[in-house]
């Protein structure tokens, strides 16, 4: 392999390699902490105290707090019933190996790694034959 297009491989498995580990870096991003000395606390950046200032026909308005129902009392004496306990279905708490999710990764890195090696074939330079030197 000549030194030129060895260069240019070890150049795009490079660049391959950063892409590879730049995009991941996306997912670990995490929200700003406040300060300790912030007092008053996290605040999003959607959310605004103060006056609305939509138009009145875009507010939202308050609903009214609905009045209490009142309710018959207790007729337990004149009318008593069975009690039932709720049955309780513990969750199994070593489920074991999860296949299924083993199997979705496995799939995913097989089509990481195979776009890769796809792009290192797309930017990987071809030969072409030299024409023959005139005789």
């Amino acid at each position: 392999m000549a030194v030129r297009s060895l260069s240019r491989a070890l150049k795009s498995t490079i660049a391959v390699g950063a892409l590879a580990l730049a995009v991941p870096g996306a997912a670990l991003a995490m929200p700003a902490q406040p300060s300790p000395g912030d007092p008053v606390g996290p605040v999003s950046g959607n959310v605004t105290a103060g006056t609305d200032v939509a138009a009145p026909d875009q507010q939202n308005p308050i609903p009214a707090q609905p009045k209490p129902v009142p309710q018959q009392a207790p007729t337990w004496p004149a009318n008593p019933q069975v009690l039932i306990p709720p049955s309780s279905s513990a969750a199994p708490s070593d489920a074991g190996f999860q296949w299924d999710d083993a199997g979705i990764g496995a799939g995913g890195a097989i089509v990481l790694v195979l776009a890769g090696f796809g792009g290192a074939l797309a930017i990987r330079r071809r030969h072409v034959a030299d024409p023959p030197l005139p005789a």
